[in-house]
């Protein structure tokens, strides 16, 4: 049996060197060793780095794989922001030679902690007699930092709402500045994941869950799940803790069939988020869905990031997906969810004046970059299920895996539920 071993990289500084050459510090961690390495970095990745603003206090994981989209020409990477009450997947834009230096240090064996235990001991032995010799100095600054800070927020208190009002009513927190207007190179979100705690999950919901519309569905064939119609003016971040939903994106492809044929096999459904560009060489796959019970939902025309476009292109994009899917399944589209979870305030707009609703989720086993269905399956052992809105794709792994995941959630005695 092939032995699985995390290995877990963590990015401890970001910045400019005296020279100016971009460089970032990477804490490589594996069982009982660990290395830490400094990486020279181009200017495009750095610039897609710092605009995620990693090093705010928050603990930040680097992934240590990457993705190619062919729609933009350019490679993407993730980090993983943790906090108290969260864990927010952040994408950013590399370059081939991030990727290969990325690579380069996976590969190098860490050093054992053990190894490294002198010196650092000794520091901290020199830090804590320095910090006796000044202690009294230190406490006056903090008793007066303190107090400027209070003073501070009390005068300002009520200044800072207005800035995180889009974040709070569509459910995703932009990385980067909360304007209207951003225009940044890359425009991407951090889609917020609960920890299993059902504590956390209270404490990371920001925006109570809308229910407009819960009915059991009549074709017997489909006996196990509901439909839920979603509130346009809402996105979810979760459901009650009865339900789960399967979403599967980047569709649809020559896998189509074979997800909707298990899903039926198995009595539930699924919504499945089209890209309008594939539908030319799968559209029997569209209508074997539609057919089949599945909810329909536009996932762009191309899979690029629309808030990058113009309102009109954006509005173009849409349109025309909705157009090509609504041709074959004689179904209104309503549903869209933005590639990648980026949005702004201008595509919101835009998805409204289309009348559709904004489907985000809460789960991500990030399953295009597992290497075998088990690291799929591990996933959705690891995390709690009940109120997951997972996002997956139409990959091999992930149509391998999906038995195991319906047994699984089954086993949890939860809801099934589409949305439309």
């Amino acid at each position: 049996m092939e032995t699985y071993i995390t290995q877990v990289m963590e990015l401890l500084s970001l910045g400019k060197t005296s020279d100016g050459v971009n460089q970032i510090t990477v804490a490589v961690s594996q069982e009982d060793r660990q290395a830490i390495y400094e990486i020279n970095i181009d200017e495009f990745t750095y610039i897609g780095l710092e605009m995620l603003k990693p090093l705010n206090g928050d603990r930040i994981r680097l992934s240590p794989y990457s993705k190619w989209d062919p729609y933009r020409n350019t490679f993407y990477s993730s980090i993983i922001r943790t906090t108290e009450v969260s864990r927010d997947v952040q994408y950013f834009a590399c370059s081939e030679a991030y990727i290969n230096e990325i690579k380069r240090i996976r590969n190098l064996p860490p050093v054992p902690v053990e190894d490294r235990v002198a010196e650092p001991a000794q520091q901290r032995t020199q830090l804590l007699r320095q910090l006796s010799a000044h202690m009294p100095k230190i406490l006056i600054l903090s008793l007066v930092t303190i107090g400027f800070l209070i003073v501070l927020s009390i005068t300002s208190k009520g200044n800072d709402d207005s800035a995180n009002t889009f974040s709070g009513s569509v459910g995703v927190a932009m990385a980067g500045e909360k304007d209207d207007d951003f225009e940044a190179p890359m425009v991407l979100t951090a889609i917020s994941e609960p920890y299993k705690t059902e504590t956390s999950v209270t404490a990371a919901r920001t925006n109570p869950i809308v229910l407009s519309y819960v009915s059991d569905q009549p074709d017997s064939n489909h006996e196990s799940f509901e439909v839920i119609d979603i509130d346009k003016d809402e996105s979810f971040f979760d459901l009650p803790k009865e339900y789960v939903a399967l979403t599967f994106d980047d569709g649809p492809s020559t896998l189509t069939k074979q997800f909707v044929d298990i899903l039926t096999e198995q009595k539930v459904a699924g919504t499945f988020l089209f890209v309008g560009q594939k539908v030319g060489p799968n559209r029997d796959a569209v209508i074997y869905a539609s057919e089949h019970g599945m909810a329909i939902g536009n996932h762009s025309w191309d899979h690029s990031l629309l808030p990058k476009d113009t309102p009109q292109d954006q509005s173009e994009s849409l349109s025309k997906t909705n157009s090509v899917l609504e041709s074959l399944t004689h179904k209104t589209v309503t549903l869209f969810r933005p590639p990648y979870g980026a949005v702004n305030n201008k595509l919101v707009s835009e998805v409204k004046k289309l009348n559709m609703k904004t489907l985000l989720w809460n789960r991500d086993p990030e399953d295009w970059n597992a290497k075998k269905p088990e690291d799929i399956i591990r996933y959705f052992h690891q995390v709690e299920a009940a109120g997951g809105v997972y996002v997956l794709h139409e990959n091999k792994n992930t149509l391998e895996a999906l038995p195991a995941i319906l047994k699984h959630l089954k086993e949890k005695n939860l809801k099934f539920v589409i949305f439309k």
